[in-house]
């Protein structure tokens, strides 16, 4: 009976391990909403007149607005560690300010191996550089009220 006992145990926690470590590989799906950023190279970009976003689905695909451009990619992780890769964006031209805004923004996302999401705060970071990008919770957006 003990044997048994102990084997159901070892399979419940097994079960349980397994389950997180598939939750801890995951990012925080849905729609965010840029809040702060720190980048290696120390410009300031403002940007409360520009709707940076992050959208994170469940197929391991991401992209959003980056101020000017909608870019898109990838992500997974290999050994437990955050891959960001195949980012791409349109290609129109804004002021020379948020294109650059938009190359770091590209870059830092890319080099993000680490991420944490905590009260409706997600933070992807770049632990070589420490630079790391700061979003927000988007509120859903309400939907088309009914016609009759």
């Amino acid at each position: 009976m003990k044997r048994i006992l102990n084997s159901a145990i070892i399979t419940t926690l097994t079960i349980i391990s397994l389950t997180f470590a598939t939750f801890a590989n995951e990012l925080p799906q849905g729609k965010w909403q840029l809040d702060g950023y720190n980048f290696k190279l120390k410009i300031a970009y403002p940007i409360d007149k520009s709707t940076i976003t992050l959208n994170i689905n469940e197929d391991g695909k991401l992209g959003g607005r980056s101020g000017c451009n909608v870019y898109g990619g990838s992500y997974g992780f290999e050994n437990d560690v955050l891959k960001i890769s195949d980012v791409f964006s349109t290609m129109m031209a804004c002021d020379e300010m948020t294109m650059k805004f938009e190359q770091t923004f590209y870059q830092t996302l890319s080099a993000a191996t680490e991420y944490s999401e905590a009260n409706g705060i997600l933070t992807l970071t770049d632990p070589k550089t420490l630079s790391f990008l700061r979003f927000k919770k988007a509120a859903d957006e309400k939907p088309m009220p009914k016609c009759d």
